[in-house]
């Protein structure tokens, strides 16, 4: 009977799978790999999807719409309120009584918008150095833009009545100089501004049976929330009221206790001690 000659595998010949008892395999498992691939492939293919979400989007929409969702720096205002032009409205009636309860309304008081801000906050806006408020010397007193405009508007109208009425010029309420100094107000915002909405002149439109036609009457604009900036700004109130305004004898201090939330900070100010 031939010998059987047995011959002995190479030891990298063994079963390869076969873990070292003293050192495991580091190799991950195949479903382990699978789902780090699918996740990174998933992630891929959203950043995709987002970014061709984006150009299409501004594909479609344009620059300008996309304008009137940006907010403003401070109180963060868009423009969302879509207000129609019009004229004979409370605002510009003749009738001095109607005219003057449109004018008089609360919410166009221009002192609504004095606020007082924390010095940190307009330090990071980059804003200017401004007065102390004498009820908390780490905030500022500022006016918003669109209340020393208002104030303006307002001034000039008390004017133009004034004049309307043959209110001889001694007895007027404000004096020329400051008369010309909002007229330059309401110019700079405009030349600031420079709007370059097209509109629309003669009988056309809402104006089609007007005697008067006046220029987009019936158009609709595009505005930002009035009420919105009153709440920002009553949130920041200075407490200010121009109260006995064109007398220089009255202490200015007493015009900053108006808080519109009722509040009295400067009852929580310590009295200086006596050396």
């Amino acid at each position: 009977m031939a010998n059987t000659v047995y011959t002995a595998l190479p030891q990298h010949e063994a079963n390869e799978e076969k873990e070292n008892p003293i050192w495991p395999s580091t190799r991950r498992p195949l479903s382990q790999r699978w789902s780090r691939t699918t996740a990174l492939l998933s992630a891929l293919l959203l950043s995709s999807l987002i970014a061709n979400f984006v150009l299409l989007y501004r594909q479609f929409v344009t620059p300008w719409d996309l304008i009137n969702e940006l907010p403003t720096r401070y109180a963060g205002l868009v423009r969302n309120v879509p207000t129609k032009i019009t004229h004979h409205i409370a605002f510009d009636s003749t009738n001095r009584t109607e005219q003057d309860a449109a004018w008089d309304d609360k919410d166009l008081e221009p002192w609504t918008h004095f606020v007082a801000l924390d010095e940190d906050y307009t330090i990071d806006l980059d804003l200017p150095h401004a007065q102390r408020w004498p009820w908390d010397l780490n905030k500022g007193v500022y006016i918003l833009t669109a209340a020393h405009e208002l104030h303006c508007v307002r001034v000039l109208r008390v004017a133009v009545n004034e004049n309307h009425d043959g209110v001889p010029e001694e007895e007027q309420t404000w004096a020329y100089a400051h008369l010309i100094h909002c007229l330059n107000v309401l110019r700079d915002t405009v030349m600031c501004n420079a709007d370059d909405t097209p509109l629309y002149v003669g009988r056309l439109h809402e104006n089609t049976h007007s005697s008067d036609p006046r220029a987009g009457i019936g158009t609709t604009k595009m505005c930002r929330n009035w009420n919105t900036l009153l709440e920002w700004s009553r949130a920041r109130s200075a407490c200010y009221y121009p109260e006995d305004f064109f007398n220089q004898s009255y202490p200015e201090v007493e015009r900053y206790k108006y808080c519109p939330d009722g509040s009295r900070p400067w009852e929580t100010i310590e009295a200086p001690q006596a050396p």
